[in-house]
């Protein structure tokens, strides 16, 4: 089920020198304040009719990617996965269907050519070439 999640923009401070600003959807701001602390992650506010479109079937699982289960555990609990389903879907509106009925998986189970695509759909530039863990790392990074 896909939803379109508001975005919040942030300023995450990793320390004294760098300061990232970023824009996230809405359930990520509690994972974001688990891995940087809730004083190194500013809230600007929403960002202004932007959205992003999110299978919240498939999220915890490509949060994982990104921060980690444990930090998913810190910010939702246990039983994670169930809260940030709940979470996306208590957010945005039900995206409307534009005809894509191929399920999206997590990344660590896609091949080397789907990592391929994956990163050239998302603009992610990439060594073609470079092993599949290269690849991952590459995209967990860009996101």
């Amino acid at each position: 089920m896909n939803r379109l999640i508001p975005l919040v923009a942030v300023l995450i401070t990793r320390d004294a020198m760098t300061i990232l600003p970023r824009d996230l959807p809405e359930h990520e701001l509690p994972i974001a304040q688990a891995v940087f602390g809730e004083d190194n992650v500013e809230v600007k506010g929403p960002v202004d009719g932007e959205t992003v479109k999110l299978d919240v079937t498939q999220e915890a699982d490509r949060l994982a990617g990104k921060y980690g289960a444990d930090a998913l555990e810190k910010a939702y609990g246990t039983n994670f996965k169930g809260a940030i389903t709940k979470a996306c879907g208590s957010l945005g509106e039900l995206a409307p269907d534009d005809g894509d009925e191929t399920p999206s998986k997590p990344l660590a189970e896609m091949t080397k050519a789907e990592l391929v695509a994956h990163a050239e759909a998302e603009g992610i530039a990439i060594d073609p070439d470079a092993s599949k863990a290269k690849i991952l790392e590459a995209i967990r990074a860009a996101a």
